[in-house]
């Protein structure tokens, strides 16, 4: 599908290094928005461009992982009242896009299976091993437990959503380092009113677990976009291969850049960031 539109939120915290992924966003897409989420307390995110907007995300509670999600929600939900997009790219400060295409691939994929409301590495992962999900099973079972969550209106409605998610399997996730989700899932996100439950920001869940339960309320359901010969190449801790095997395989967006194997996160950074220099 070409002329494929795409909107990307980029969250950057206190010590984040935006500046190098971003520019990777702007070599290989031509965003319809580029939100970049300032919770830099002040330091700034360190780049200047017209295309970037920063965004300034509201208070949330201190120490809990809903807290994230409270700001990519607002995040979102602007994103969604402002520019008509087909795909909406959430992408960490230390992921990278390594090719053209991404925005293409998603809507395609989208466009093949409308039951699908978000990409990403999901049930496995680059190597083909399975993903394990017990850990964010037992925070969403025992937060809606009688002893569980003791913000209550934060229970009540994970309760609810649980409850009207038909198929929903308990913690099931993309990992949110990079995901794609279809735009108009997003506008029905919005519609709903289903960015707007900031009591979620007490909860202990990451982002990436409330945003799938989100997925299969709506309706839709969470498919693999990062497994062997998909387009992404996605592991939570290090690259998942080597950076010239990545190039190689055509994968368009990895995560985490932070070390290989004998190489560090500045040396890993430089390696893509030649290789876009001698693609323009």
């Amino acid at each position: 599908m070409t002329g494929s539109k795409i909107a990307v939120v980029v969250p950057a915290g206190p010590h984040d290094d935006a500046a190098d992924t971003l520019r990777s966003v702007l070599c290989y897409t031509d965003p319809e928005l580029l939100l970049v989420i300032d919770d830099t307390r002040g330091r700034g995110i360190g780049f200047d461009d017209p295309r970037v907007m920063v965004f300034t995300p509201p208070a949330s509670p201190p120490g809990a992982h809903g807290g994230l999600w409270v700001k990519l929600a607002a995040a979102f939900r602007y994103a969604a009242q402002r520019t008509d997009f087909d795909v909406l790219l959430r992408l960490d400060t230390d992921a990278l896009i390594l090719g053209p295409g991404v925005a293409e691939a998603a809507a395609e994929r989208f466009g093949r299976d409308p039951s699908i409301g978000a990409l990403g590495a999901y049930r496995v992962g680059p190597d083909g091993q399975r993903r394990d999900w017990t850990p964010a099973r037992k925070i969403l079972l025992s937060e809606v437990g009688l002893r569980g969550l003791r913000h209550w209106r934060a229970r009540r409605r994970i309760r609810q959503l649980v409850a009207g998610a038909p198929g929903y399997v308990p913690g099931e996730h993309a990992l949110g380092a990079a995901v794609l989700y279809r735009g108009d899932m997003v506008r029905e996100w919005d519609r709903r009113g289903m960015l707007d439950y900031a009591e979620l920001g007490a909860s202990r869940l990451g982002e990436d677990h409330l945003f799938g339960l989100l997925t299969v309320a709506a309706g839709y359901r969470i498919a693999d976009f990062s497994g062997p010969g998909d387009p992404l190449a996605l592991r939570w801790q290090g690259l998942p291969a080597a950076p010239d095997d990545l190039l190689a395989a055509g994968k368009l967006i990895t995560h985490s850049v932070r070390y290989w194997v004998g190489m560090s996160e500045a040396e890993i950074r430089q390696f893509f960031a030649t290789h876009r220099a001698a693609a323009r």
